[in-house]
């Protein structure tokens, strides 16, 4: 019999796969890409929405990782036994906490109002295509295909 209180394995699991280098966009290191991203806009936050997308983000790599993380999420759910009306809301947060520090956390509130969450903070660098190497495997997440 599933239970609520399994939304805690999904956020420590889901953010395991987020901050993962394995969690790449186009053969470059996602969080990398969001850093430069919140670099170029000024700010220090992004957030990615995992229920109903409301309106499409300015940007693809955003785009991509909402629609991958909300397909995991109900995966991961279904994979538990658990009713896809037991969740409410999902977000995850990134934020620059310090140079080349970033805090990550992922949010899951569910039908009942309860909200469960999982928080990291990890090094990370602006993405640079300069001088990193392209990713050419399709493995793990790499890529974001949901497989």
């Amino acid at each position: 019999m599933s239970r609520r209180n399994q939304f805690n394995g999904i956020c420590h699991d889901i953010l395991g796969t987020f901050v993962s280098r394995y969690n790449d966009h186009d053969g470059y290191w996602s969080l990398g890409q969001y850093v430069a991203l919140l670099e170029r806009l000024g700010e220090s936050q992004l957030q990615l929405t995992l229920r109903d997308a409301t309106e499409a983000p300015d940007n693809r790599v955003i785009a991509a990782s909402e629609k991958y993380y909300r397909g995991a999420v109900l995966r991961m759910m279904e994979a538990n036994s658990m009713p896809q009306v037991w969740l409410a809301n999902a977000i995850i947060k990134v934020s620059i906490v310090a140079p080349a520090k970033v805090a990550c956390e992922i949010e899951i509130v569910s039908d009942l109002g309860r909200t469960y969450r999982s928080e990291r903070t990890i090094t990370v660098r602006p993405h640079d295509p300069v001088i990193e190497l392209r990713r050419t495997d399709r493995f793990g997440p790499s890529n974001q295909k949901g497989r």
